[in-house]
């Protein structure tokens, strides 16, 4: 069920025997128990993603959910996912979501990580590439969707007013996006890095998303393209999409590569947990500097430090951002606070 919450996986996949749930999920789940009953329960949770219910014309269960929480003072837990996301407009939730912007957050929103697939496992053969040496200059990767001029800004900025009346007009539920084109500021980005001397770079620029394959073979050896260009680099661009959150995030982590994470006033999943900083991290206001910057980090490290930060990346990845990782600390959250 592509649209259910994620927190609930293991309980709507009926097919696979509660060892083979624990083997795929993680054991978190045989502490938790789904009433029906509000007055018993802890949490209320929505069992779609917030943007299901403006989909298929379901605004009257939102309606009853938000007066059964405010009746019998229940927390509700939410989530939405994805490039568009929807925030409710409920008394007292909790939301998790994969965006978001950090200066708008009252205390309610959370972020949790874009659960992806081991490429370990999926594109290496089981075998993670292994810690690169250090370098004299740092050896800088991206692969993706970066290019474009004018029609393509226009072509993005007027997709951001469009939704901006919509939303006005009351017929856009969607949160509002910074009025930006992020594929020009990634372009921009990426150009600084390409003209400094400080630092050596290993870009694959796509005029569109994933290329524009379409074929599953073609996308089959995109996303190869995509992880060795990771493999044959040390550190990896990343910088949100249309959303504002990076799925190249994890997916660097989980390749035992250091991220260089451009902030856009982006939540972080676990903040109180990861110290983020252990990498390199790009304030927005300082993208001009993102050569400096990385090179200034890079020359920071010895070589066993360097390593030693690329085995952290992995772990970090399998620890807290994997599903089995992030839903076990996820529960102890609500049990510690019950």
């Amino acid at each position: 069920m592509p649209e259910c919450i994620a927190f609930l996986y293991p309980f709507y996949n009926t097919s696979k025997t509660k060892d083979e749930k624990v083997k795929q999920f993680g054991d978190w789940f045989l502490n938790v128990e789904i009433t029906h009953v509000v007055q018993e329960c802890d949490a209320i949770m929505l069992p779609y993603n917030i943007g299901y219910y403006y989909k298929h014309k379901q605004l009257a269960h939102l309606k009853t959910i938000n007066e059964l929480s405010s009746k019998h003072h229940k927390l509700i837990i939410c989530a939405t996912k994805g490039d568009l996301e929807v925030t409710p407009n409920f008394a007292n939730y909790h939301l998790y979501r994969h965006g978001g912007y950090a200066s708008k957050n009252k205390g309610a929103h959370f972020c949790y990580p874009v659960f992806v697939q081991d490429p370990a496992a999926n594109i290496f053969n089981g075998q993670l590439p292994v810690p690169v040496n250090k370098t004299a200059k740092p050896i800088i990767g991206f692969c993706g969707q970066a290019k474009g001029g004018a029609k393509k800004w226009a072509t993005d900025i007027g997709r951001g007013l469009y939704r901006r009346m919509l939303k006005w007009m009351g017929k856009w539920p969607y949160d509002n996006e910074t009025l930006e084109s992020t594929t020009l500021k990634r372009a921009h980005i990426l150009h600084l890095l390409e003209k400094s001397p400080l630092v050596q770079t290993n870009f694959i620029k796509h005029t569109k998303y994933r290329g524009g394959v379409k074929t599953k073979e073609a996308k089959e050896e995109n996303t190869r393209m995509f992880f060795n260009n990771m493999q044959q680099s040390q550190y990896i661009v990343c910088y949100r999409g249309a959303g504002n959150y990076s799925v190249r995030l994890y997916e660097t982590l989980a390749t035992g590569r250091i991220p260089i994470i451009v902030k856009s006033d982006n939540l972080m999943p676990l903040a109180n947990e990861i110290d983020w900083h252990m990498f390199p991290v790009v304030e927005e206001n300082n993208i001009g500097n993102i050569a400096q910057t990385v090179a200034s980090f890079h020359a920071s490290l010895s070589n066993e430090q360097f390593i030693q930060l690329q085995q952290e990346a992995r772990r970090i990845w399998q620890t807290y951002l994997t599903y089995k990782g992030f839903m076990a600390r996820w529960l102890e959250k609500y049990v510690q606070n019950s």
